[in-house]
């Protein structure tokens, strides 16, 4: 019986060698493959520094001022490029891009006027006009130079502002004025505080519960009628950052500004239109005066709430005609 045991066994370990020996082979086979294949991808995705992958060839770009139609049709060889618009687009580098970029614009509106002109190969420059100027990089508004009661220390340049002689006892004449004042200030606040206390602490006490129920009356308010006296109360500036911040891309920003040239107002109208259709009508005041400066918010609430006040009051008026007829 142990015979035929050991027997079984050399059988077993004949056969199970060329089985071993062959998934080897195999193994072996397939990652020769691997690697080839590996070498071929790695030589079809580079190129010689350069040149760029279009497709199958490795093409050479397109110069400054053109931009590309089509790819080329053989290594080394240059796409088809056509010239950008000129005063309208350029491209300041070689690329592979088939986009040209649009020209900048100088607004007027906020002291800006046009140093070069826009070319193929160069942006448009900008520069403040005659009696402006601008201390922040890269410079989008210029501020009016300061006019100087008595005398200049040293006149406004386009980078810095006029400094004036007198600030400083300007400034202390000011203070002396309103020592003088403060006794008859706090006379004046004691008599009104002692005859209307009582009478102003429940105004305020009103009027901070009507606030709070305007806040929460306001939070999803149809903001589309207000946006034209939103745009007037900001900045081009302040809007641009404003919808930067909340979601709208440069390039939808670029497009509307440059739809919309020499016309602030309007691309101020149209950024902000173009926030307000992607955010929606839900908490879009909340966002809005959370991301502005304390007294802008402020302004923009008190044109909101007038005119809520005033569309109830006509309602409340119009239910009273109604009931007396």
């Amino acid at each position: 019986m142990s015979g035929i045991w050991v027997l079984l066994s050399l059988i077993f370990i004949s056969v199970a060698g060329p089985l071993s020996k062959g998934e080897k082979a195999h193994v072996a086979g397939i990652d020769s493959e691997a690697l080839k294949l590996t070498k071929n991808i790695t030589e079809v995705s580079s190129c010689p520094e350069g040149l760029h992958r279009e497709h199958q060839f490795c093409c050479l770009p397109c110069l400054p001022g053109e931009r590309k139609t089509s790819d080329c049709k053989h290594d080394g060889g240059k796409p088809e490029c056509v010239f950008c618009i000129e005063g309208k687009e350029y491209t300041d580098t070689r690329h592979h891009s088939d986009k040209c970029i649009r020209c900048s614009t100088c607004d007027e509106e906020h002291g800006l006027e046009v140093e070069q002109n826009c070319t193929r190969t160069q942006n448009t420059k900008c520069r403040c006009k005659s009696n402006f100027f601008c201390n922040s990089s890269p410079c989008e508004h210029c501020n009016p130079c300061t006019t100087c009661e008595h005398g200049i220390i040293e006149k406004c340049s386009p980078t810095s502002n006029t400094k004036c002689k007198g600030s400083r006892s300007h400034s202390n004449s000011l203070w002396a004025l309103l020592i003088l004042l403060i006794p008859i200030i706090l006379i004046i606040y004691k008599v009104v505080k002692s005859q209307h206390g009582k009478k102003k602490k429940g105004y305020h006490n009103s009027e901070a519960s009507n606030d709070e129920g305007r806040q929460l009356n306001l939070t999803d308010v149809d903001l589309g009628k207000y946006i034209p006296s939103i745009a007037e109360l900001m900045k081009i500036t302040q809007v641009k950052e404003f919808v930067r911040k909340n979601g709208i891309e440069e390039a939808k920003i670029d497009d509307i500004m440059h739809d919309n040239l020499h016309e602030t107002a309007e691309q101020k109208v149209q950024l902000l239109r173009s926030w307000y259709q992607s955010h929606g009508k839900k908490n879009a005041y909340c966002t809005l005066t959370k991301n502005l400066p304390k007294a802008l918010a402020e302004k923009i609430c008190d044109i909101v709430t007038k005119d809520i006040t005033n569309e109830r009051e006509n309602a409340n008026l119009q239910n009273e005609n109604e009931n007396l007829v």
